[in-house]
């Protein structure tokens, strides 16, 4: 009997259906387990490279070519019969810079005082206006020697009143001729320069005079014309 109900019960048992967990294969756990914590792994991120930009080159500013100019120039106006040295000009200028050695330049000049005449009476320089070509020759980074090749025409008054002796000019000059000079040019800084120098407006032309106590006229045809001084140009 007693074996009857051990029968019976591991019968019952094995109808029942325990749970019963299936085999595991621990290799193929471990290696699936390692694969997902590998997936999970979030990589470290990749520096990027600073990359410094690579400076401008610095391109020097254009040299300024344009330029205009106001001097103060003595004069000496000289005739057969003698000079008269103690005239005033203002001259303006505007010139133009193809590079370093070569410019052209246009002038305008006003007379500002009379003065006395060796020959008698008075000198005025009227006008005077010229166009030059313009070599020049760097001496160094400031300094720069230049040359006035041109034409010229200029007007100059001569006259005299009732207080001149005998033999005194009076008639106007208004004429033109080759023209030149030479000056020196002091730079400042790259706009403003200094500048010295001495043109000849007027080159042996000729004129006619009345003179005072004689009934004919006088003709002079050795007359020059001389300016000489100091100005300022700006470039722009």
């Amino acid at each position: 009997m007693k074996k009857i109900l051990m029968l019976a019960a591991t019968t019952s048992v094995l109808f029942a259906g325990a749970d019963i967990e299936p085999i595991v294969d621990y290799d193929k756990q471990d290696t699936k387990t390692a694969v997902e914590v590998v997936e999970k792994v979030v990589p470290a991120p990749v520096p990027v490279p600073v990359v410094c930009p690579t400076p401008a080159p610095v391109v020097p500013p254009a040299p300024k070519k344009w330029y205009v100019g106001l001097d103060g120039m003595g004069a000496q106006f000289e005739t057969d019969s003698g000079k008269c040295n103690e005239l005033a000009v203002a001259v303006a200028k505007l010139g133009y810079d193809f590079n370093k050695y070569f410019g052209i330049e246009g002038r305008v000049g006003y007379g500002l005082n009379e003065a006395d005449h060796d020959a008698g009476g008075t000198t005025k320089v009227k006008e005077n206006y010229g166009i030059y070509l313009k070599p020049m020759l760097p001496l160094g980074e400031k300094f720069h020697l230049f040359g006035l090749l041109g034409y010229a025409k200029a007007k100059v008054e001569s006259k005299w009143d009732s207080s001149s002796k005998n033999g005194a000019l009076a008639g106007t000059v208004d004429e033109s001729s080759p023209s030149f000079g030479l000056g020196l040019n002091y730079a400042i800084n790259d706009r403003w320069s200094i500048v010295g120098e001495g043109v000849r407006l007027l080159h042996s032309v000729d004129g006619t005079f009345d003179v005072k106590g004689s009934a004919t006229k006088r003709k002079e045809d050795s007359i020059n014309l001389d300016t000489y001084g100091l100005g300022v140009n700006y470039k722009f």
